[in-house]
């Protein structure tokens, strides 16, 4: 089952892209299979069908956001990757915002690394 399809995941790529498509030096590129978004070419977040994976976020942040929200890692395959948060969303855009403040903070990690 791929991670990513056009017809599940447009309207939430294209509300995701209204905004970060907007911060500076964000550029969009195809990863996983997966449209993914990257600051000075390091990855900080990218979508699925429905929902958002974030790369570079606090275990502190991780934590708590999961205390509220369905999330869980990341599984590429069978690998496991733990440090990146994968928030589910549905059809359920109600703490999109919420959301978007964790992946605001993921690309200011790396654009202020």
């Amino acid at each position: 089952m791929p991670y990513y399809t056009e017809t599940e995941g447009k309207p939430l790529r294209e509300l995701f892209e209204a905004q970060v498509l907007n911060w500076p030096k964000v550029t969009m590129r195809w990863m996983f299979g997966c449209p993914a978004y990257l600051v000075d070419g390091k990855l900080f977040a990218f979508l699925l069908s429905h929902g958002v994976v974030i790369t570079q976020i606090r275990k502190r942040d991780r934590e708590a956001f999961a205390g509220l929200y369905e999330t869980e890692p990341f599984k590429a395959g069978e690998r496991e990757i733990e440090r990146w948060l994968q928030v589910n969303l549905g059809d359920d855009r109600t703490y999109f915002d919420r959301v978007m403040a964790l992946v605001r903070k993921s690309y200011d990690t790396i654009l202020n690394y």
